[in-house]
């Protein structure tokens, strides 16, 4: 699991590289994705299903990128478009076609309802916690203004 930890950080910081991503951005874009595969990693491990492990990682991957952007006083799409890359059902999307094209119409529904799943609970994942994050910092400010 270890290997494919640091693939999945490597994966996203050479994907930062193509989205231009600088420095020390870099290195926690990297960081982050392999926090995000290790959650999912350890979630399918201990039998979760894999859209609920894909939850998880997204919403520690937006929990990260969210404390990162406000410390490196960036956006946190830097930190959070990229590492995603590595725990997208991509693989899942392409059996779906594959199945599609084959006629095997069964095993292709089975599998575009599963990356269906698996999308839609990373993007549940970001919008829970983007959703709080801008919650709570606008009460921090309000009560800031009230003291």
């Amino acid at each position: 699991m270890l290997v494919k930890v640091i693939s999945a950080a490597a994966a996203a910081a050479s994907f930062g590289i193509l989205f231009n991503v600088q420095g020390g951005n870099l290195i926690l874009t990297g960081i982050n994705g392999g926090l995000g595969y290790f959650v999912f990693a350890l979630c399918t491990a201990n039998n979760v299903e894999s859209y609920i492990g894909m939850f998880f990682a997204s919403a520690v991957m937006t929990i990260f990128a969210e404390i990162a952007a406000r410390r490196r006083k960036v956006p946190a799409t830097i930190f959070l478009a990229v590492a995603l890359i590595p725990i997208v059902p991509g693989g899942r999307m392409f059996s779906f076609v594959l199945h599609l094209l084959e006629g095997s119409n069964q095993l292709a529904v089975a599998d575009g309802i599963q990356t269906l799943l698996e999308s839609g609970a990373i993007a549940i994942g970001i919008i829970v916690v983007s959703s709080f994050t801008q919650v709570f910092v606008r009460l921090k400010r309000r009560m800031g203004e009230i003291l």
